[in-house]
């Protein structure tokens, strides 16, 4: 099967490798699209794992659980990083992960900071999120403190490119064999 998180790869090759343990995420950038495979697949236990310690008080396993698996998860795009690399200590990522949830698409942008502990490991700090309305129902489960981006996640027509970033048209990707 590929993975989840949109890299063409198998995923045991990819993300199965670091929600099994049998790899560890070597950057920030790895580690959020493993846990977004993690949401996905709804291993909760790993984003658990993966969230630092001074962030975990802020954790809700049960609304995390929930939200991953009332969401059908359609795709994960990286829009950007700053640090995070094999040699960094730090680092952002601002990614868009799109899903379906009771009939609507939604598109939740996420800044996230990442650190690497005296270990080695990667773990997830905190993040500011843009979200529409129905996604702000939502509990912070990947960690997002629910600040808006304004318009940051526009409603989606047929003809519209897709906003998993495949660059087909909606109705052609993630919408095919929506009411």
């Amino acid at each position: 099967m590929r993975c989840p998180c949109g890299s063409d790869k198998d995923y045991d090759q990819c993300c199965g490798a670091f929600l099994s343990g049998r790899a560890r995420p070597p950057t920030a950038e790895a580690l959020m699209r493993s846990r977004y495979s993690a949401y996905a697949l709804g291993n909760i236990g790993y984003i658990e794992r993966t969230t630092a310690p001074e962030s975990r008080a802020a954790f809700d396993s049960g609304s995390a659980r929930a939200w991953s698996t009332e969401a059908t998860w359609l795709g994960l795009r990286i829009v950007a990083t700053e640090g995070g690399g094999v040699d960094s200590d730090a680092g952002i990522v601002e990614f868009v992960a799109t899903y379906r949830r009771d009939g609507a698409t939604l598109a939740h942008r996420e800044r996230s900071r990442f650190r690497r502990t005296d270990g080695g490991e990667w773990r997830y700090v905190d993040g500011e999120s843009g979200s529409t309305q129905a996604d702000a129902r939502r509990p912070a489960a990947l960690g997002g403190s629910a600040l808006a981006f304004p318009g940051a996640t526009p409603k989606v027509g047929r003809n519209d490119l897709c906003p998993c970033g495949s660059g087909k048209k909606f109705k052609k990707c993630c919408g095919a064999g929506a009411a």
